[in-house]
């Protein structure tokens, strides 16, 4: 699945700014939004790749940190959604902005190292 595939998904959900980047590790997406429609947006990424594996009341283990080294890391009050298919790993990490109304989910389509 390329990025813009993924991307396309969620059109109808408007976010508010959105940022893509291309590099040898894979593709990314930063995509913010008002944190009152996170529900929806969580439903949207849980469509497509089932359920998250770190939810933002679970701690953050070195499994983690290490799946998300090189999007950013992870940290406790995020939820990170992860999925293998094929060659490829999609991971999506939804970041609460502490001190706003806002969230950004950030989106990485790279080759699976499997």
């Amino acid at each position: 699945m390329k990025l813009f595939d993924f991307i396309s998904k969620f059109r109808h959900l408007h976010p508010s700014q959105k940022k893509y980047h291309v590099d040898s590790r894979g593709e990314y997406a930063q995509l913010v939004f008002d944190r009152r429609d996170l529900q929806e947006w969580y439903r949207a990424v849980e469509n497509m790749l089932g359920p998250p594996v770190k939810t933002e009341d679970q701690p953050v283990t070195d499994e983690l940190i290490r799946l998300t080294e090189d999007f950013g890391e992870i940290f406790d009050h995020q939820t990170l959604f992860c999925v293998e298919k094929n060659d490829q790993r999609i991971l999506a990490m939804f970041w609460p902005w502490r001190d706003s109304h806002l969230v950004t989910l950030k989106i990485m389509v790279s080759r699976s190292p499997n």
